[in-house]
C-alpha cells in the first residue's frame, strides 16, 4: 500500500489513521514536506522542519486520486509537488487550503490544475465536505476510508473557484496572514 511506503521513508506525521477498503487506501493527518536533520548516531530524525497538515489523501491502485491539505504558505507547494506528485493518478483531485491567500485561485503547476483556497482558521475536513456538499448524514455507517471515498465521488463534478494563474503568478498574491491559532481556554 502507498502509504505503508510513505511511513517506511518517514513521511507520515501526526496521523489520524491510515486505512485500505474496497480498492482504496485512505489517510488522514500530516505529510512531511521536508525531513527533519538527523538527530543521533542510532539515524533517528528531528521533527520535520515542514509539513502539509491536515491532509486527506485517498488513493487507488497505488495512485493518488484526491490530495487535500493545509499549507502555511503558497510557497511550500513546489515541495508537494516534488515529494507526492509522482504518486498523483492523472486525473487527480488537487485541493489546498492556504493561510497566505485571500481569494480563491486555480494553479497551474507541474501539468496540474491545484485548486487554492485561503483558510487561516477552520476544519479542512468540514470545509471539505460543504466543497463536496455533503452533510454528516452521507456518511452514516461508514468506515474513515469510506467517508474519503464519498467525498472524493461527490468531487467528481467540482469546478473550482478564482483566476488561474501560473506559481509564479499566485505568490505574487500572497498576503501576510497567519495560522489562527487556538490555546487553552
Amino acid at each position: 500500500m502507498l502509504f505503508d511506503t510513505y511511513e517506511q521513508k518517514g513521511l507520515l506525521f501526526n496521523m489520524n489513521f491510515k486505512e485500505a477498503e474496497a480498492g482504496y487506501a485512505a489517510y488522514r493527518g500530516d505529510l512531511v514536506l521536508a525531513l527533519g536533520e538527523v538527530g543521533d548516531a542510532l539515524g533517528h530524525r528531528k521533527p520535520p522542519t515542514a509539513t502539509i497538515k491536515n491532509t486527506i489523501v485517498l488513493a487507488e491502485e497505488d495512485r493518488i486520486k484526491l490530495y487535500v491539505g493545509s499549507l502555511d504558505e503558497l510557497a511550500l507547494l513546489p515541495k508537494v509537488l516534488a515529494y507526492y506528485q509522482a504518486d498523483f493518478a492523472p486525473d487527480v483531485r488537487v485541493i489546498l487550503f492556504v493561510v497566505n491567500i485571500n481569494k480563491p485561485l486555480v494553479i497551474e503547476a507541474g501539468g496540474l490544475s491545484i485548486a487554492t483556497i485561503g483558510m487561516q482558521e477552520g476544519l479542512i475536513w468540514n470545509e471539505l465536505i460543504d466543497i463536496a456538499a455533503l452533510d454528516k448524514g452521507d456518511f452514516k455507517g461508514q468506515s474513515a476510508a469510506g467517508k474519503i471515498v464519498t467525498v472524493y465521488r461527490a468531487l467528481a463534478d467540482y469546478k473550482p473557484k478564482g483566476d488561474k494563474v501560473s506559481f509564479e503568478e499566485a505568490l505574487t498574491r500572497t498576503v501576510e496572514l497567519k495560522r489562527a491559532g487556538r490555546g487553552p481556554v
